[in-house]
């Protein structure tokens, strides 16, 4: 009796879902909403959003190890002389200038690579597909 209880509700709560409307061309594909861009995608042109992605990152990075870097000066700023609290805030501005020379050395080295084997760099990334 437990168990109809437990599989009556769902399976009419399966049964009353509407039929999915499917298009029938599929090389149809609606522009004009939020996900628009992506009617365009092809192998030819998934290398630049990679690409564009990386730089996505890269950028996020930085910008959240500055703000690491800024928050370690304002904690040197409110350390009132206490030598701790100094040398906590300048291990937190030392970690930040780290991560920020960390993070632009892998972007110049990434560009090297892929300007050593592929003659292309990370904003004019072109994935290469295989034909068959």
């Amino acid at each position: 009796m437990k168990k109809l209880a437990l599989i009556l509700p769902i399976a009419s709560y399966l049964m009353l879902t509407p039929v999915a409307l499917a298009a029938s061309d599929l090389n149809a594909c609606d522009k004009s909403g939020q996900f628009g861009k992506l009617c365009d995608l092809t192998a030819g042109n998934f290398g630049s959003i990679v690409g564009s992605a990386i730089q996505l990152v890269f950028v996020i990075a930085v910008v959240a190890a500055l703000f690491y870097l800024v928050y370690g000066g304002f904690r040197w700023l409110i350390s009132t002389g206490d030598k701790a609290k100094v040398t906590e805030a300048r291990e937190h501005i030392i970690a930040a200038i780290i991560g920020l020379v960390v993070i632009f050395l892998a972007y110049f080295i990434i560009n090297i690579i892929l300007g050593f084997f592929i003659g292309q760099n990370i904003s004019t990334l072109n994935i290469p597909t295989l034909s068959l």
